[in-house]
């Protein structure tokens, strides 16, 4: 028996789907090793929340830019 080959515009749409998971995956990995990152800082420079906000927050624009361009390579 052979198997027949999904139509084109549904392999997109899951080719789609999974692209954008991968987005989410990679966009809570930028984000946690941003906290730990400032977490850590703040520990070996033995100060009191100063680098993990700053860490955090920098963390989260990286992550959005990692989006913006991972959309824009879905859209072309």
């Amino acid at each position: 028996m052979s198997q027949q080959k999904p139509p084109k515009k549904y392999q997109k749409t899951i080719n789609t789907a999974a692209r954008l998971s991968g987005s989410a995956i990679q966009m809570g990995v930028v984000i946690y090793l941003g906290v730990w990152g400032g977490k850590w800082l703040d520990g070996h420079f033995e100060t009191e929340n100063v680098f993990l906000p700053i860490c955090t927050l920098l963390a989260v624009a990286i992550s959005i830019y990692l989006v913006i361009q991972q959309l824009k390579k879905i859209n072309d």
